[in-house]
């Protein structure tokens, strides 16, 4: 594919920001970004074909409040790639020990964006004294339907830069966002940049039920967010919502308006609202 993208500088800024640690575990790295020095604690895992930048409009307005954890998750951006066979396990068992060491006993506020709800539920399941709340939002590992939508484009090394630039932007609006208007220069680029360093296959360990089976029994809080339109749930929301009331019955489930499934990007003031929310609990 012809040229690199250029990072915007609202990118760079707060990546320049950010104190990074790479953690190895069993000679496999993990790349984990800290924002913030507060007593309190959140780690923030991002979605499949993602890194830590699909929380980028919350990492700002949280880390005046508390310290932030946002790593590239094992398989994803600058982290390395666990052995196959991939799965749920494969991911969250290092990511575990890579926070442990960063963090030690510390309790935080653990929440998982799509795919990275699933594993957000096995890394709790691994460090379950230390979690004071798990938060999904439009989690993946429930084992209901995917949603019905059109095909994805998928580029090629015969694209112009403006082709990709295109394809990259219908595939937010089919899969990502309600509001096509929210699509600017920096969405892009994190659409691109996450999508050509991914070398891990989130969907088939998101199509299982993993979640639902490692939230039995737990105890820690869990709340949920679904936005109204989330194109990875179209039709099925309610069989999510079911699925995990049956696996944890003091699940709390709010859908958000008018929005689709990158919560953190189209409804940010509001995802930032529930998380300092629990902060304050």
């Amino acid at each position: 594919m012809k040229g690199h993208p250029i990072p915007p500088g609202d990118y760079t800024h707060i990546l320049d920001r950010a104190s990074v640690a790479k953690v190895y575990v069993d000679g496999l790295g993990v790349q984990l970004y800290r924002w913030g020095n507060g007593p309190a604690l959140f780690v923030l895992l991002h979605g499949g074909y993602g890194s830590w930048a699909h929380w980028i409009k919350v990492i700002p307005q949280l880390e005046h409040h508390a310290t932030v954890i946002a790593p590239d998750m094992p398989g994803f951006g600058l982290s390395d790639s666990p052995a196959e066979p991939h799965t749920a396990e494969a991911v969250a068992m290092p990511l575990a020990s890579a926070l442990s060491e960063l963090i030690g006993q510390q309790k935080m506020i653990l929440a998982g964006f799509s795919f990275g709800g699933a594993i957000a539920g096995h890394v709790a399941s691994i460090m379950a004294d230390q979690i004071g709340h798990l938060v999904l939002l439009g989690p993946g590992g429930t084992g209901a339907p995917r949603g019905e939508m059109p095909d994805l484009i998928r580029r090629t090394k015969e694209m112009s830069r403006e082709e990709i630039r295109d394809a990259h932007r219908r595939n937010l609006e089919i899969l990502m966002v309600k509001d096509a208007s929210c699509i600017d220069d920096l969405a892009l680029y994190i659409q691109e940049t996450n999508t050509s360093m991914h070398r891990l296959k989130s969907r088939p360990i998101s199509a299982t039920d993993t979640l639902a089976q490692i939230l039995v029994g737990v105890g820690y809080p869990v709340s949920a967010l679904f936005g109204e339109f989330d194109a990875s749930v179209g039709q099925y929301r309610l069989e999510r919502e079911e699925i995990l009331r049956q696996a944890v019955p003091h699940v709390e489930i709010e859908v958000v308006p008018k929005v689709g499934h990158w919560l953190m990007w189209e409804s940010h003031k509001l995802v930032v609202d529930r998380l300092l929310t629990l902060l304050r609990k």
